[in-house]
């Protein structure tokens, strides 16, 4: 019953190689993440090498990381400068909501809608800018147009991050595995995703496939 459960490529062999690259992936986001303005740039590269494990290719953790990192290290980081300033201003009126006096319904409607959108865009704008070479306003753009269009995607890589964060809260030591388990999981739900928007010629580059839909 256990003939081959322990083969170098058994069952065990393999769970154990995919439990020591999560557990190498999460330690590279974290150091690679310190800076803070650099959490772009290292969540890029995270989604990089996930995305090569999704799709079956072959890779190497360290070797992929730090491709990614440096090649997608200037639109990575303004794209994250951008999300935490647009964050920062919808949270900021929120705040000042009670200033706008009967107008102030309205504006938290406007700005929770806005971090709603926010939070959509963050989901797919990581794994767009690890996956395809896109101008910052073309992947920000084609974020946004994905989110809501595949809505329920969006809706899963939410609830599997809500889940992440539980599991991390109840059992701390699994932070040690959380970011790079969430990344794995959302970037197989939005592998499929991209799939359905690759160019079907080399010229064609993906914001021109997404103005035929």
């Amino acid at each position: 019953m256990l003939r081959g459960f322990f083969d170098l490529d058994g069952p065990f062999n393999r769970f154990g190689t995919f439990a020591f690259d999560m557990i190498a992936l999460n330690f590279l986001w974290f150091i690679f993440s310190i800076p803070i303005f650099t959490v772009g740039a290292s969540t890029t590269a995270l989604f990089y090498v996930l995305g090569k494990k999704v799709r079956n290719e072959d890779g190497y953790i360290w070797r992929d990381f730090w491709k990614s990192f440096k090649l997608n290290f200037r639109q990575s980081t303004i794209v994250w400068i951008i999300l935490l300033v647009v964050f920062s201003l919808a949270r900021f009126n929120l705040n000042s909501a009670h200033l706008f006096g009967s107008m102030s319904k309205a504006m938290i409607v406007f700005q929770y809608a806005i971090l709603l959108q926010l939070i959509f865009i963050t989901i797919y704008i990581f794994p767009l800018l690890s996956r395809f070479y896109m101008s910052i306003t073309g992947a920000l753009k084609m974020a946004f147009f994905m989110a809501n269009r595949h809505l329920l995607t969006t809706i899963i890589c939410i609830v599997l991050f809500v889940a992440t964060f539980f599991i991390t809260w109840i059992v701390p030591i699994f932070i040690f595995l959380a970011v790079s388990l969430y990344a794995v999981s959302a970037a197989y739900f939005i592998e499929k995703i991209f799939v359905k928007y690759m160019p079907k010629k080399e010229e064609t580059s993906l914001e021109e496939s997404m103005s035929q839909e």
